[in-house]
């Protein structure tokens, strides 16, 4: 399976495009954020004085810069700034434990860390050379930005890195290069149709390479993003209406985020699916006159996206063809292409296919393998080299190809690719843990980690869910932990995890020392968090991230579960990540309240001092208010009686 188009192949950079569009749509604006809006030309220039700054620290063509900042303009316009600069960026999520930022910082060496002045303590202390924007832009005097692109930058150079879930227990890096994404931004908008008038939701985690399509297929086009801060993707009762306000016309959004709107967005034209398995409630749900539905799919490992079906609902749910240029086999163990309506592994190919894994030669050669299909003997007419996605998929009798599941035991949970053995590793290397099996599971209705345990006396649930936050992402920390005496074991003596898979988990005991809620709102805000926890035992006084596996979703999905209730319609995001326990944020509200009922009820007397001097002054003002009042009446009563008594 392919299509062919040469128009998409330029030797270019993402410098190029992005100046190309300052050229024609300097004074538009090109990011918005809140109340506040950039042009084309001002983040250019602030991206420029970033890269001046980055060259100055000696930061050339071919270097890695960690980018560990908040959401929001700073962080566009930092990225920017590194490619500008001629270097790759490395991405992380701000809530990233800084333990993980410096193992992957060490791993791929990279020159320092762009960062905001919230989080440089934190790098500092763990040895890490961190520069904050105005750090760079402080020193920069003059206003000539060398030529990255003269100083040897080509676009076989790096990108930016995206690392993902490693089973070895180490994270792992997939390099991407200019030549792979630009090429991708101008063949997925030949399908998008993306254009300069449309508003593009940036939503997507800056460690999720959908926010590279998210970001800077806008910039190819000179249209607008509008960022969405933390507390507005949180309030997902509020958000489809900031949507409207702000004009968004394209989602670019995993399934999951989508599905936790609660109401639907009438100005967006284009949605497209990414990242998960899109359920056919969804698109129905999300189907409208006139809007255009894609859903997506593409391994990190070839550039973000490599196939693409238009989606309706009257249509079986398809991951589509190939975009442009690349090319699709399906195969089976032995890498024989297998006919349509049978299963195989699929085969990637073209432009998009990345560069492999850094410092992992051995997994590279295994994963990106030499193509057996091409038509001539010295690799003209084909790919030289194919991905093997390790997914298991069957191409159907329309010629589209339909995802069927994963051949090994890597998943994705909330768009981020997971292998539990990652997962595992880290579970046995904590002390107390004996064995440690993390399995995939769909107890309500969406992966979810589990992890299954033997360990020594003494040691908790909250004791090892802490440890793993410490150095993991939240979404590699297991919803669940399970004690047992021993795990489960076939016959070869490695663990039996179709009968962990299939287990059933025991109702979860009221933690020890469980108080009962001390007020209404505490009530009301246990019993919200033991919806969105699935039911579990909660105790009011486990912190929200750290001890219950909380995360930036299920934070967002509990807001929206409180807010049902008109009484505590006042509790944010603020709240619960300062908070972090139930009885905290019940107290936060109830303090709110309490001051709000004092300033609009509460009645002071005036001094007495005051009362005499007013009273006073109302008694002397009594005769001038009488004869303003009666006056007119007076008046017109003799006028009356002249106009009543008769001439002579």
């Amino acid at each position: 399976m392919a299509t062919q188009s040469g128009e998409f192949l330029r030797d270019e950079v993402l410098a190029d495009i992005f100046e190309a569009t300052v050229t024609t749509r300097g004074p538009h604006v090109a990011i918005m954020c809140g109340n506040r809006r950039w042009s084309y030309a001002q983040v250019s220039a602030e991206a420029d004085a970033i890269a001046r700054g980055l060259i100055r620290k000696g930061i050339r063509p071919g270097d890695f810069v960690g980018l560990w900042l908040e959401r929001g303009p700073e962080l566009l316009i930092s990225q920017l700034g590194i490619t500008k600069a001629g270097a790759a960026w490395v991405p992380f999520d701000s809530t990233t434990p800084i333990q993980r930022v410096a193992a992957c910082m060490a791993d791929c060496s990279a020159r320092g860390l762009l960062t905001s002045d919230s989080l440089q303590s934190k790098a500092v202390k763990v040895g890490l050379v961190a520069w904050t924007p105005s750090d760079l832009t402080l020193a920069v005097a003059d206003n000539n930005l060398t030529a990255v692109r003269a100083a040897s930058l080509s676009n076989d150079h790096a990108a930016y890195l995206i690392y993902t879930s490693g089973s070895t227990g180490t994270p792992k890096a997939i390099v991407v290069t200019h030549r792979n994404v630009c090429h991708f931004l101008r063949a997925a908008n030949s399908i998008y149709k993306i254009g300069p008038n449309d508003v593009m939701l940036q939503a997507a985690s800056i460690a999720f390479d959908l926010s590279v399509e998210e970001i800077w297929i806008p910039y190819l086009v000179g249209a607008k993003l509008s960022i969405a801060t933390a507390d507005i993707l949180a309030d997902t009762e509020r958000l489809p209406s900031v949507l409207v306000e702000h004009g968004i016309t394209v989602l670019d959004t995993v399934p999951t985020l989508a599905s936790m709107l609660q109401k639907d967005v009438p100005t967006v034209r284009l949605i497209i699916f990414g990242g998960e398995v899109l359920p056919v409630s969804l698109l129905q749900r999300w189907t409208r006159q006139g809007r255009q539905i894609f859903n997506t799919y593409g391994p990190t490992e070839t550039t973000i996206v490599a196939t693409v079906a238009e989606q309706c609902p009257e249509q079986p749910i398809t991951i589509g063809r190939p975009l442009p240029n690349y090319t699709c086999y399906l195969v089976d163990q032995d890498l024989k292409q297998v006919p349509p309506g049978e299963q195989g592994e699929l085969l990637i190919g073209g432009p998009g296919v990345t560069a492999g894994y850094l410092n992992h030669d051995a997994l590279t050669a295994e994963k990106f393998i030499r193509n057996p299909f091409q038509l001539k003997a010295d690799g003209a007419g084909g790919d030289p080299v194919l991905f093997r996605s390790g997914d298991l998929v069957t191409l159907d009798e329309f010629g589209n190809l339909i995802f069927l599941s994963r051949i090994d035991h890597q998943v994705k949970i909330r768009g981020f690719r997971v292998e539990p053995a990652e997962v595992e590793l880290k579970l046995n290397e904590i002390s107390g843990v004996c064995h440690a099996a993390v399995i995939v599971r769909q107890d309500h209705g969406d992966n979810e980690l589990v992890a299954f345990l033997t360990v020594e006396a003494g040691l908790t649930a909250a004791k090892i869910r802490s440890d793993l936050s410490a150095i993991l992402p939240s979404y590699l920390v297991p919803a669940r932990f399970e004690f047992l005496p021993e795990l489960p074991l076939l016959a070869s003596g490695k663990v039996d995890r179709t009968a962990l898979r299939i287990r059933a988990l025991p109702s979860e005991a009221e933690p020890d020392g469980q108080e009962f809620p001390q007020s209404v709102t505490e009530a009301t805000l246990l019993a919200a968090a033991r919806k969105i926890f699935d039911g579990r035992a909660l105790s009011v006084n486990a912190d929200f991230f750290t001890e219950l596996g909380g995360h930036s979703l299920l934070a967002a999905r509990f807001i929206s579960a409180v807010r049902k209730d008109s009484h505590l319609k006042g509790l944010n995001l603020a709240d619960i990540y300062e908070a972090r326990t139930i009885r905290a944020m019940a107290e936060r509200i109830d303090s709110r309240a309490s001051q709000n009922s004092t300033s609009e009820d509460t009645y002071l007397p005036p001094r007495r001092l005051r009362r005499l001097i007013c009273g006073f002054t109302q008694l002397l003002a009594l005769p001038f208010i009488l004869f303003m009042v009666t006056g007119p009446w007076q008046e017109m009563r003799a006028r009356l009686n002249r106009e009543t008594v008769p001439s002579d």
